[in-house]
């Protein structure tokens, strides 16, 4: 669902998507995650509160993702890959710290001839600032999704549909899409 909304928001920008990559070759490796594994049910956001590394973490999503990214970016001869790691407020991930980002850039650095630099201008930002910058943009949050479970109508007990619930109270704005629990 969340790659619907995301090629939806291409879209809208006039962003052409380069290439969609099958990573369904991954799935084995990713296993001891919920957001991959079927027969893992997806936690709600009082089981991962305070955990460093939960249920939905996906082992090296992340640095496997923007190794892909880095590849094809040297490829075309562009030297900056962009990625949407946030600063999670309620649950936390190593591979979308300030730190992870740091020791990644150190090592694309070593590259002799296009050393490729990770931007993540919001690695230090809550979700609550994110949705400001996307509120001054004149986002239309209806078209995004955060839900983990993937279903018609997002969860409101997941991590992510906790987070994205908090950040519109604290700004004091309704959520523009539907949830099965409120």
């Amino acid at each position: 669902k969340e790659l619907i909304y995301a090629k939806n928001n291409a879209r809208m920008l006039n962003c052409h998507v380069h290439e969609i990559i099958d990573l369904s070759l991954f799935r084995g490796l990713f296993m001891a995650s919920a957001l991959v594994n079927q027969d893992i049910s997806i936690p709600t956001i009082e089981a991962v509160e305070g955990d460093s590394q939960p249920l939905t973490y996906v082992p090296n999503r992340n640095m496997i993702f923007l190794a892909l990214a880095a590849a094809l970016a040297e490829s075309l001869g562009v030297d900056d890959v962009y990625y949407g790691a946030q600063r999670h407020d309620l649950y936390g991930y190593w591979d979308t710290t300030p730190t992870f980002l740091e020791q990644l850039n150190a090592v694309f650095a070593l590259n002799r001839k296009t050393p490729i630099k990770i931007n993540a201008p919001f690695v230090n930002h809550s979700k609550a600032d994110i949705l400001k910058i996307g509120l001054k943009l004149d986002l239309d949050y209806s078209q995004t999704w955060s839900c983990y479970e993937g279903a018609d109508t997002a969860c409101g007990t997941c991590p992510t549909c906790a987070e994205r619930m908090v950040a519109f109270k604290e700004l004091g704005i309704s959520d523009p899409i539907r949830y099965r629990i409120q």
